[in-house]
C-alpha cells in the first residue's frame, strides 16, 4: 500500500489462535472441512441479480456472509476452509456464483505491527506561502482568485481517517458522508469511526486531505479547492492494510452518498500487482473492477496514485514485495498484473514531480522562466499508457492530526501527488456541474501543461521515458503533463447544450387513429457529445385527442442541459361524412319538432363515448334562402335524443330530436367528437 512511507514487520499470528477468538462468530459449517486460517473473500456472482444466491452459496459452502453488494453483485465472506473457493461453486448454488478468492494470506483478524517511527510535528498557526510552492506549480493560487470550488462538491478521501479537529479541516469535512469500512468490508456509520485510530500513525488521509481542501481561512495552508467538501472514507486498518473489501466498501459507499470525486491515494494489499492470470487472483480484481465501474457510472471520478516503487508499470517483469501481509515471495509478472486501483479503467492514474522553489509572490502556474522544470520524483512509478497525468509530490507540506488544532508535516509520494489532482477535478466538477467522468478526465488531460521527457541523468541514458508516438506532448513519466488548476478554472470549454429535437411526428399534425405513430428523441452534441439522451414522454389521449410528446433530460458530457422540448399533435377518428338523409352540402329542411336521424361514420365501432360533453350543440344562422335545400323526408319517432352504432352499416346513428319552437329558424348542428374534431350540418326549420 501507499499509506505508510516505510514498511513495517509484521507479527504473524498461528491460525489456531485466531479461529480461536473468532469461533463464536464464524457460523458451523454445513459439512465437514478442513480447518485452516480465517480469511475474507470476495464471492462474484454471475449477475447483479444472482447476489441473494451467490450468498446463500456461502453458507452452503460453510462460509460466512459480512455483506452483501448488490449493487455489484459482489459477497464479501469468511472462511477457514482452504478449499472454500472452490467449494463455493459446487454447492446447491453455486451456479450463481462467477469466481471466489482470498482478499488476504494473513489470518483475520489484522497482524500486529511494530512501532514505526513518525514525523515529527512542525506546528505553524500561519498563512504559508513559502512553503506551497506545489500550489504555484499547479496553478492553484491563481485560481483560487477565480474560483475556490463549489460547497456542492465532495471529494472522497478513501484513506486511514481525517483529523477534523484540524483548524484547516474542521470547516470543510462533511461527517454524514464519513465512514469507517474497516473490518468486514461493511461500513460502520458509528459516530467518529472514520476517524484516524492513531493521532501519531494515521496522518497519511489528513495529509492528503490538507491537499485536497484545506479552507482559505487565513491560517495554516490552503488546499486545491478549498471551497469543496471532504468526506473521509477510512479504508486502511490499524496496520496499515487496505483490503480488497476494504476498498470495495469506501467505493460503493462514495458512489451512493453524492460524491464526485474520490482520492486513492494507496495500493490495493498483500499484493502489489494483483495478476488476472492468478486463478486466486483475478477474483479479487474483478470485484474491484466493478466497484469501480459502479462509482462511474453514478457520476464520480476517481483519482489515484501510480506507486512508489520507481517502476514502469507498461513493462512490469519480476515482484519481490507480495504478498506483504504475510512472507513475500518472488513472482514473474505478466501483463495482466495490474496496481489497483490505479491501472483500472475509469482511473486516472497519477505520477509525482519535484518542485523548485518558486518566487514568494508567484501565483503560477508553472510555465518555462518560472523556475525549472520539475522532474520526475525518484521514487515514482511510471510508464507510457499507465499514467494520465502529473502533480508534485515531492516534500509536500500539509495538514497532520494532533491532540490539537494545528498540527502540519512535510510527506513524499505519489500519495501527496494525486490529492493535487483530485482537487483540480473538483475545481472541474464545480465549474462543470453534472459533467460525466470520462469529460472530467479528458479536460484534466487536455488542460494539463506538457512536461518533456529528460534530456540528460540517468533516466535520460537509460530510456526510461517514453515518448507516445502518436501525440509527443505524452510520456510515460508526466503522461499529459502537469495538472492545470487554473485553467480548470477559467477555460469555458464546451458550454452549448445539446440538441434535442422531437421525430416522428410534426407540430400540429393529424393522425387518422390507426396509423403507426411513433414520436421519438434525437439528442446531438457536436462539442463535448452526449451524456444523456432526452427521454421522450406523452401525454393526452388515451386514445384520440390531442397529444403532446415531449423530450427532456438531455445532457452532454459536459453537464450542460437541454430544456425540453415538445410537439403536440392530434389523433382523429377516420370521420366518414353525414349520410343520408343528412347532407353536410346542402341546407337540410326539416320540420320542427320532428327526430331526424344524423348518421356518420368513424372508421369502425368506437364506442358510444365518442360525442364531446355537451354535443351535438345547434348554433342559431340566418336563413339563406338562395342556398341548395335537401329537404329531409326521412325522420323517425323518438321522445328524446340518442346514439347508437349499427355494426352491420358500420354507422353511427344520432336521433335528434328537435324542438317545434324552432319552426321559422335556421341553425348549424356541431358534432364535436372527443378527438376534438367538430363536424357540421345546416337546417332550417319548417
Amino acid at each position: 500500500m501507499n499509506s505508510r512511507l516505510g514498511r513495517h514487520d509484521l507479527i504473524v499470528s498461528t491460525a489456531t489462535s485466531v479461529l480461536a477468538a473468532l469461533g463464536a462468530v464464524l457460523l458451523a459449517p454445513s459439512a465437514a472441512a478442513a480447518e485452516g486460517p480465517s480469511l475474507s473473500y470476495v464471492v462474484n456472482a454471475v449477475g447483479k441479480a444472482q447476489t441473494t444466491d451467490a450468498a446463500a452459496a456461502v453458507t452452503e459452502a460453510g462460509g460466512q456472509v459480512m455483506v452483501s453488494y448488490t449493487q455489484i453483485g459482489v459477497v464479501i465472506a469468511r472462511s477457514t476452509d482452504p478449499a472454500f473457493a472452490q467449494k463455493v461453486k459446487a454447492v446447491a448454488h453455486g451456479g450463481a456464483v462467477l469466481s471466489a478468492g482470498a482478499t488476504r494470506t494473513a489470518a483475520l483478524p489484522a497482524m500486529a505491527e511494530d512501532t514505526e517511527e513518525v514525523d515529527a510535528y512542525v506546528p505553524d498557526a500561519l498563512e504559508n506561502a513559502t512553503r506551497q510552492s506545489d500550489m504555484v506549480l499547479i496553478g492553484a493560487r491563481a485560481a483560487h482568485e477565480v474560483n475556490l470550488g463549489s460547497s456542492t462538491v465532495t471529494v472522497g478521501v478513501l484513506d486511514d481517517g481525517i483529523d477534523a479537529n484540524h483548524q484547516d479541516l474542521a470547516p470543510v469535512v462533511d461527517q454524514s458522508k464519513s465512514v469507517n469500512c474497516v473490518g468486514t468490508g461493511a461500513p460502520d456509520t458509528t459516530p467518529g469511526a472514520w476517524r484516524p485510530t492513531s493521532l501519531t500513525a494515521d496522518y497519511h488521509g489528513t495529509h492528503v486531505a490538507g491537499t485536497i481542501a484545506s479552507a482559505k481561512n487565513n491560517v495554516g495552508i490552503v488546499g486545491v479547492a478549498p471551497g469543496v467538501k471532504l468526506a473521509a472514507i477510512k479504508v486502511v486498518n490499524s496496520s496499515g492494510f487496505i483490503y480488497p473489501e476494504y476498498a470495495i466498501c469506501g467505493f460503493i459507499w462514495a458512489a451512493e452518498h453524492d460524491i464526485q470525486v474520490t482520492n486513492n491515494s494507496y495500493y490495493i494489499d498483500p499484493w502489489l500487482y494483483w495478476c488476472e492470470s492468478q486463478a486466486d487472483q483475478a477474483p479479487v480484481v474483478e470485484a474491484v473492477r466493478r466497484a469501480v465501474n459502479y462509482t462511474t457510472d453514478r457520476g464520480i471520478l476517481n483519482v489515484a496514485a501510480a506507486g512508489n516503487e520507481n517502476q514502469d508499470l507498461a513493462n512490469k517483469t519480476v515482484d519481490t514485495t507480495s504478498p506483504d501481509d504475510t512472507t513475500p515471495i518472488r513472482r514473474t509478472l505478466d501483463p495482466s498484473c495490474l496496481d489497483l486501483p490505479a491501472e483500472l479503467p475509469n482511473v486516472v492514474s497519477v505520477s509525482s514531480t519535484t518542485q523548485p522553489t518558486v518566487p514568494a509572490n508567484a501565483v503560477g502556474p508553472w510555465y518555462p522562466g518560472l523556475t525549472t522544470q520539475p522532474a520526475r520524483s525518484s521514487f515514482s512509478s511510471f510508464g507510457l499508457g499507465g499514467v494520465d497525468v502529473a502533480a508534485p509530490g515531492s516534500s509536500i507540506y500539509s495538514t497532520s492530526p494532533s491532540t490539537g488544532v494545528a498540527s502540519y508535516r512535510t510527506l513524499s509520494g505519489t500519495s501527496m501527488a494525486s490529492p493535487h489532482v483530485a482537487g483540480v477535478a473538483a475545481l472541474l466538477v464545480s465549474k462543470h456541474p453534472g459533467a460525466t467522468p470520462d469529460y472530467i478526465a479528458e479536460l484534466l488531460r487536455k488542460q494539463a501543461i506538457p512536461l518533456a521527457c529528460p534530456t540528460s541523468g540517468t533516466d535520460y541514458t537509460q530510456g526510461r521515458c517514453k515518448v507516445d508516438p502518436n501525440n509527443p506532448k505524452v510520456n510515460g513519466f508526466f503522461g499529459y503533463g502537469l495538472v492545470n488548476a487554473y485553467k480548470a478554472v477559467t477555460e469555458d470549454e464546451d458550454v452549448t447544450p445539446p440538441t434535442v429535437t422531437v421525430t416522428g411526428v410534426s407540430q400540429g399534425e393529424q393522425i387518422t387513429l390507426g396509423t403507426t405513430v411513433t414520436p421519438a428523441c434525437s439528442t446531438t452534441d457536436s462539442d463535448s457529445g452526449v451524456a444523456a439522451p432526452a427521454a421522450l414522454s406523452v401525454t393526452g389521449g388515451p386514445s384520440v385527442g390531442y397529444f403532446t410528446a415531449t423530450c427532456s433530460g438531455g445532457r452532454d458530457r459536459a453537464g450542460n442541459k437541454a430544456a425540453p422540448v415538445s410537439v403536440t399533435y392530434q389523433v382523429v377518428y377516420d370521420w366518414q361524412p353525414f349520410g343520408a338523409p343528412v347532407s353536410a352540402d346542402k341546407v337540410n329542411v326539416v320540420k320542427a319538432g320532428s327526430a331526424v336521424p344524423v348518421k356518420f361514420g368513424l372508421g369502425g365501432d368506437q364506442g358510444l363515448a365518442v360525442l364531446a360533453s355537451g354535443f351535438p350543440e345547434l348554433h342559431a344562422t340566418t336563413c339563406n334562402t338562395s342556398a341548395a335545400q335537401e329537404v329531409v323526408q326521412q325522420t323517425v319517432t323518438a321522445g328524446a335524443s340518442t346514439l347508437t352504432y349499427d355494426p352491420v352499416t358500420k354507422q353511427y346513428q344520432y336521433v335528434w330530436k328537435t324542438d317545434k319552437s324552432l319552426a321559422k329558424t335556421c341553425g348549424r348542428l356541431e358534432v364535436t367528437l372527443i378527438d376534438g374534431t367538430t363536424h357540421s350540418a345546416n337546417f332550417q326549420f319548417n
